[in-house]
């Protein structure tokens, strides 16, 4: 169909739909006079428009925006994206207002293009509903496929007949019916089994703890809340007890007339042999009922005026530095408690001292006229066991560790697991008389012992550098709180613990229990749970495993992929995804590529279908062989191909830069034997680039070439039974398209592939591509009419003359400039070749250094 002949058709079909349908035939046959053919090619299309579809399209129809700069008939180019490798260029057209929106949806839409109609013997045009024209004439089949832009709605959707409605494909590769009955007996068993017990264990679990952890929190609260309560009140009655003591008459005017005594520095002797101190030692051991109660008493200068009759040798002696602190708040008339620990702070390092942890009661002695005028300390009358026996009553009866701390986080009272960790790792420490269990509050910091061993830690100084325990620490600050997420003791034990701190006193209460035996009703729930799912689990698998087991058989066969086991995913392209994989019953490795889902529409198979029929019709060792092809159960396509081992030439250039003159004539060579097959065969690659030629070492060649993806590839001559896309996409790569091919895209000429090669020559030789630009119009720019920088200034050194007029040939404006064809660019490497040479050893030497971690 001329240009004339369509504009009549056009103009025919535009007037004749707004009749009625009775005056169709009438009109045209007015119109058409003796032209029959004319005639029935209008009403063909008449018969075929659907008026609904065509308005839902045009009201639907989005208009591109054009720039100012642009008509409405002029290009509009998308921004180039270098991993598709496709530009597109899409011709936006659309009628001014004025007219009806039935009028401006019946001109938006095109008839049969001039280039791509044929009349079936019926007189029909047969469309699909993706837009594929089906030409029909005797017999010889030929396809064009047609973008939705030329499509008209007088074609019909489908061939025949309406086609049924197809499942999309599954986002997977493939399942065979036997994977997929398994996994879908696994899922159901899951959820009528599994899935309950799990729900119901989980709920159970976390009631369980939740409850737990309250009761728990309470009776440790509870228990601290008691301890405290019950040490707070014993020191207070302790206190009492020693201050009435200190203010019984005779004690008292015993040591205001020791105080009043005129004694001089040099009667320290007289001092000792006073018949006033064994008067308070008599009145104290009658007042305490205990023969153990001893004393020491102090003046207002800090001198010790008065003591026991074994601490006599201190009388005379100034207090300490350690208890000075001690004595000034006495002297300004408080009850203050000393201990747990040793004397060691009042009466110095030199009083033989016992080594039993003391509790004492230092108070101010008043004179008739209410002046503090001493200071007496009183010990010896059991008041820290009654103290240590408080929290020994209080882990006995909770079956709980319960000691007392003081500020510092030294344990103050006897904890029955310390004593016994400390037994069991220190064998010098004795038993007799209860001594290990004393000694043990006097020198225990409750640390966390961390990735040592509890009980070689227990009494040594490496726990100095230890931090405290978390509830240690909170306590010893003053804090009063709990804590159930279990924590390590001074043991390295986990426990969860509360704890509570008595300002009045400075001593802290901490109660702990082990976290084992506070959730162990929670851990016998998750532990049965936990079994149970596994039984489950164990049956569902089971039973799955039987039913699929009974049609294996049957269903191994259903598709024709079921041969292969993918091994890895090797990438993604814009059309396919490509996988390694291998064949089952040979073992032999494959690359398999698979129709990507979203790209299943009837267009993107035909493209598949055509790369798959070009690429088997080559048989070149540099060219890679198809093995299988075919679609699947769910009308996936795939292609299975030969498995390249080995590098691109992009990632040669990435790992080791720019390549040797030698190395990268002789790459080429065995392109153009690849290229040199394509094209006697009539087929035009149209998409050479580095990233398409894979690279691997041949032990007697050396490097060896395989170029692949001829999903763009084009024949020269459209045969009947291959396909051919109508050109409104720039398929390709831009930096390596050759001009001509953005002039006229649907022009196919085998020197544009030789331009391709030029391209890559320049790659090789520069490790840069020719061209590089961002934005896409300033590359089309450069392409068309810049040349690219020189190769000598990119690898910093000159280059054969011959070499670059070569690759400037290769790479010309012109077509007409370049290579006639290429075996003649075959003829002129294997002039160039032998000037530089380019041996096995070389290759064998790039590759064991740059091509080492390759499979």
């Amino acid at each position: 169909m001329d240009a004339e002949r369509y504009a009549k058709v056009r103009a025919l079909f535009l007037a004749v739909e707004e009749l009625p349908t009775e005056q169709h035939r009438d009109y045209l046959r007015q119109q058409c006079g003796d032209d029959p053919t004319l005639v029935d090619e209008v009403l063909s299309l008449l018969d075929e428009h659907d008026v609904d579809s065509a308005m839902l399209e045009g009201n639907s129809a989005k208009h591109p925006v054009l720039p100012p700069s642009q008509t409405a008939s002029s290009p509009t180019l998308s921004p180039f994206m270098p991993e598709s490798g496709a530009i597109e260029q899409r011709v936006a057209s659309g009628e001014s207002s004025g007219r009806t929106q039935r009028q401006f949806n019946r001109r938006k839409r095109e008839l049969p293009s001039k280039s791509g109609s044929a009349k079936s013997k019926h007189g029909r045009s047969e469309t699909d509903s993706s837009g594929e024209r089906v030409s029909k004439d005797r017999g010889d089949i030929a396809q064009v496929t047609m973008q939705g832009a030329q499509r008209t709605h007088a074609s019909p959707r489908y061939q025949d007949e309406a086609a049924p409605p197809r499942r999309p494909p599954s986002p997977g590769l493939w399942q065979s019916k036997v994977r997929r009955h398994r996994r879908f007996n696994s899922g159901w068993l899951f959820l009528a089994a599994i899935l309950p017990t799990i729900l119901v264990g989980a709920w159970t679990y976390s009631t369980v703890v939740k409850s737990l952890r309250g009761s728990t929190a309470n009776e440790l609260a509870g228990v601290a809340d008691n301890v405290q309560l019950n040490v707070q009140r014993f020191l207070d009655d302790q206190a009492n007890l020693a201050k009435s003591w200190s203010q019984q008459d005779d004690l008292r005017r015993a040591i205001v007339e020791l105080v009043q005594s005129d004694w001089s520095d040099a009667d320290s002797n007289r001092l000792k042999n006073n018949p006033v101190a064994s008067r308070i030692q008599s009145q104290l051991q009658s007042l305490s009922r205990r023969s153990s109660v001893r004393y020491s008493v102090w003046d207002r200068t800090g001198r010790v005026i008065a003591a026991s009759d074994e601490r006599s040798d201190m009388i005379g002696t100034q207090v300490p530095p350690g208890g000075a602190g001690y004595l000034a708040r006495a002297i300004h008339g408080d009850t203050v408690l000393f201990g747990p620990g040793t004397l060691e702070p009042l009466l110095g390092e030199d009083t033989a001292l016992s080594s039993e942890p003391v509790m004492a009661e230092l108070l101010p002695i008043l004179d008739d006229e209410s002046n503090v005028v001493a200071t007496i300390l009183i010990h010896g009358f059991g008041m820290f066991e009654s103290f240590d026996q408080i929290f020994r009553q209080a882990s006995l009866a909770g079956g709980q560790d319960i000691y007392a701390v003081d500020v510092s986080g030294t344990m103050v009272s006897n904890s029955a697991l310390a004593v016994e960790r400390l037994l069991a790792s220190d064998s010098n420490v004795s038993d007799a008389g209860g001594q290990a269990r004393r000694m043990v509050a006097c020198r225990l910091r409750v640390c966390d012992p961390g990735e040592t061993k509890a009980r070689d830690q227990l009494a040594t100084k490496l726990r100095r550098r230890q931090p405290l325990t978390y509830a240690v620490f909170g306590v010893s600050n003053g804090d009063n709180g709990s804590m159930l997420t279990p924590y390590p003791n001074y043991a390295g034990d986990s426990v969860v613990g509360a704890w509570r701190w008595i300002e009045q006193y400075q001593i802290g209460v901490v109660v702990e229990r082990s976290s084992d035996l506070a959730f162990q009703t929670a851990r016998i729930v998750r532990y049965g749970f936990i079994t149970l799912g596994c039984m489950l689990t164990l049956t569902a698998f089971l039973a799955a495993s039987m039913i699929a087991k009974r049609t294996a058989i049957a269903q191994a066969a259903v598709h024709p992929l079921s041969r292969y086991q993918i091994v890895s995913e090797l990438g993604s392209g814009g059309m396919g995804v490509v996988y390694r994989a291998k064949h089952s019953q040979l073992g032999r490795e494959t690359a398999l590529k698979v129709l990507r889902a979203d790209r299943d529409n009837l267009e993107d198979r035909l493209r598949f279908d055509r790369e798959a029929k070009l690429a088997s019709s080559l048989s070149n060792a540099h060219t890679v062989t198809i093995y299988d092809y075919g679609r699947g159960e769910e009308g996936e396509a795939y292609c299975v191909m030969e498995y390249l081992q080995g590098i691109t030439l992009y990632d040669v250039v990435a790992r080791s830069g720019i390549q040797d003159i030698g190395r990268v004539l002789f790459i080429l060579r065995q392109i153009c034997d690849s290229l040199g097959e394509a094209h006697h065969l009539g087929l035009v690659h149209r998409d050479m680039k580095p990233q398409n030629v894979m690279m691997s070492m041949d032990s007697s060649v050396g490097d060896w070439a395989v170029v692949f993806d001829f999903g763009l590839a084009k024949p020269l001559h459209p045969a009947s039974n291959s396909y051919q896309t109508t050109e409104t996409i720039w398929a390709g790569t831009p930096m390596y398209m050759a001009p001509e091919r953005y002039r006229e895209p649907n022009k196919i000429d085998p020197r544009s592939d030789l331009y391709s090669v030029g391209c890559i020559a320049y790659f090789l030789l520069s490790g840069r591509p020719p061209f590089i630009e961002c934005d896409p119009e300033s590359l089309f720019a450069l392409v068309l009419t810049e040349q690219p920088i020189s190769i000598s200034v990119h690898r910093d050194e000159e280059i054969p003359e011959e070499v670059t007029a070569f690759v400037r040939r290769c790479m010309a404006k012109s077509v007409d400039d370049r290579f006639g064809s290429v075996d003649e660019l075959a003829k002129h490497l294997d002039q160039l070749i032998p000037k530089y040479p380019w041996t096995v050893e070389q290759a064998r030497t790039w590759w064991r250094i740059h091509g080492d971690e390759l499979d």
